[in-house]
């Protein structure tokens, strides 16, 4: 089980330091409406993304870097390309990965912590942060260019796992540019996506679980 919560929290990410020219937002409820109306817009979403992992235990960050797919409802996907090939993708309830043809799946909807799990990594994604539970505490701030908000779980089991979870979202297109997972010990993930496209998924090809 921690194998899979683990996998679960490597797709989660956004600043959890800001600069200096952060402040908390001014109106917040304008942000979640404008916030709310973009994640109804977007029926799907693929984007080149990059992942550095910061562990204590090595004296640089670890890189990879792949492909981002989503497509509504509750699909995800991870297609890793460097520095090898790998994939994880959630598609319902399901969740599975693949390593050197190696498939491993599990179902999430068994777990409620995993299917908890699985509603943060869509909020925090696609940016729908609207569907959290009281069981997260949100924070906001803006620059001029950019919002964060930050998301400290109150859970205890969520809590034993994860610090705290940051977005950063750009301004104008309200797009996720980049998101920070930190652990309990300090240890963190951010991921960060660039070229963004909306709506061009067509098919669930991109998301096929067996």
């Amino acid at each position: 089980m921690k194998r899979y919560l683990f996998i679960l929290f490597a797709f989660s990410f956004a600043l959890s330091v800001f600069g200096q020219n952060m402040q908390k937002m001014t109106n917040i409820a304008e942000f979640e409406k404008q916030l709310k109306a973009t994640a109804a817009k977007t029926q799907s979403l693929e984007s080149n993304f990059k992942q550095e992992k910061y562990m204590k235990v090595f004296a640089e960050k670890v890189i990879s870097s792949g492909m981002f797919y989503y497509r509504k409802e509750n699909k995800i996907s991870l297609q890793y390309a460097k520095p090898m090939k790998y994939s994880v993708t959630i598609n319902g309830d399901k969740l599975q990965t693949v390593s050197d043809g190696k498939k491993t799946s599990v179902n999430l909807g068994s777990n409620k912590m995993m299917a908890q799990m699985k509603g943060l990594i869509e909020a925090s994604m696609v940016g729908n942060i609207s569907a959290l539970s009281k069981d997260y505490e949100l924070q906001y701030f803006q620059s001029s260019s950019e919002y964060f908000v930050k998301i400290i779980p109150a859970n205890k089991s969520i809590k034993a796992y994860i610090k705290e979870i940051g977005i950063t979202f750009d301004r104008q297109s309200l797009s996720v540019k980049r998101l920070r997972m930190t652990e309990n010990n300090d240890d963190y993930t951010d991921y960060i996506f660039t070229n963004p496209k909306y709506n061009t998924l067509k098919s669930d090809e991109k998301f096929s679980v067996r």
